[in-house]
């Protein structure tokens, strides 16, 4: 931990310089002396006089620039966005409109499928995604067919008592192999989303693994691809896989790509947001949780989100359950 204490004056400064990477810091200073000016985490000065700033966004009008948000101060593009008024208006939780992929006690969640939605609509959201894992995922308890029959029925008896709430039927459908994916289209055309996920098999090349994926991507009734390299941060690296085709992939056969809100993954990882974004794929904020408490993980997601340059038309699940519906309809 690195504290500094700093005067009134000095604190946007100070504020700013410890928000933003170095990178961005850089291109500041540089912008600054461009102006004729010093700027420092201690203040902006023309010669010796302090030039005064009571806010960060003091500082960004006094270099030409509008205000940059903390998440995406990275010399990525944001300082020449800025200075022609053309930042993106980023993504809030707040605009969040119900949560996609959890798991419930029929594999390897915690709680119930109606404990998991009543913790949902807790949290102000309207829908919720249920997303167990599938039959070959034995340790983990995937559902069998039969499971899965007991599962729907379950579900459409929770939504027939809850009011003003929606449980989605969805799953998280291993990958196999070979691409191919765990249930047949006969299974895979009951549920209202199916989330494709790679979960064995890690060691593939890197281009074995990126043509299992994109084959996979290629099933009509999948929707959704969740946690694309299957990174668990400080624990596990990602499988070697090429995620600029995998995007690619995914946009030629109308997939969205996950951003997996789980603090453990983060992924897809922030950098690859504007890419996903300029092909049309939009990204669901997903908390993967395996149990109510798990539902609050997307305030890290949308933190990832907004790192990624994503508006609110470009996180799937800020639309209402209706218009998911149907947007799911017409893939």
């Amino acid at each position: 931990a690195d504290l500094r204490v700093v005067s009134d004056d000095e604190f946007p400064f100070a504020l700013h310089y410890f928000t933003g990477c170095k990178e961005h810091n850089v291109a500041m200073r540089a912008l600054a002396k461009k102006k004729g000016l010093k700027l420092s985490e201690y203040g902006l000065f023309k010669g010796k006089a302090p030039t005064k700033c009571k806010t960060e966004a003091d500082i960004f009008k006094t270099l030409g620039l509008a205000y940059i948000e903390p998440e995406i101060r990275e010399n990525t593009g944001e300082m020449e966005a800025a200075a022609k008024g053309e930042l993106p208006e980023l993504v809030e939780l707040e605009d969040i409109e119900g949560l996609l992929h959890a798991h419930s006690n029929y594999s390897d969640g915690m709680a119930t499928i109606e404990e998991m939605a009543k913790a949902a609509k807790a949290l102000g959201m309207k829908y919720l995604g249920m997303a167990d894992h599938s039959q070959s995922v034995i340790y983990a308890g995937g559902l069998t067919p039969n499971d899965v029959k007991k599962q729907h029925k379950e579900i459409d008896a929770i939504n027939k008592r809850m009011k003003g709430f929606h449980v989605f039927k969805g799953i998280e459908c291993d990958i196999l192999k070979d691409g191919s994916l765990d249930y047949p289209d006969s299974i895979l055309k009951t549920f209202d989303f199916v989330i494709a996920a790679v979960h064995s098999s890690f060691t593939l090349s890197e281009a074995e693994m990126t043509k299992r994926i994109c084959r996979a991507l290629e099933n009509p009734y999948v929707k959704i691809l969740a946690h694309p390299t299957g990174r668990l941060l400080l624990s596990r690296d990602a499988y070697k896989v090429d995620l600029h085709k995998v995007i690619s992939c995914a946009a030629k056969n109308g997939v969205d790509i996950e951003i997996n809100a789980n603090p453990n993954r983060l992924d897809l990882d922030w950098r690859y947001c504007k890419h996903a974004k300029e092909l049309g794929i939009r990204m669901p904020v997903n908390p993967d949780a395996h149990g109510p408490d798990g539902l609050q993980d997307i305030s890290y997601g949308i933190g990832i989100a907004r790192k990624g340059w994503l508006e609110k038309g470009d996180v799937l699940n800020t639309m209402n359950a209706e218009g998911l519906e149907k947007y799911w309809s017409k893939k």
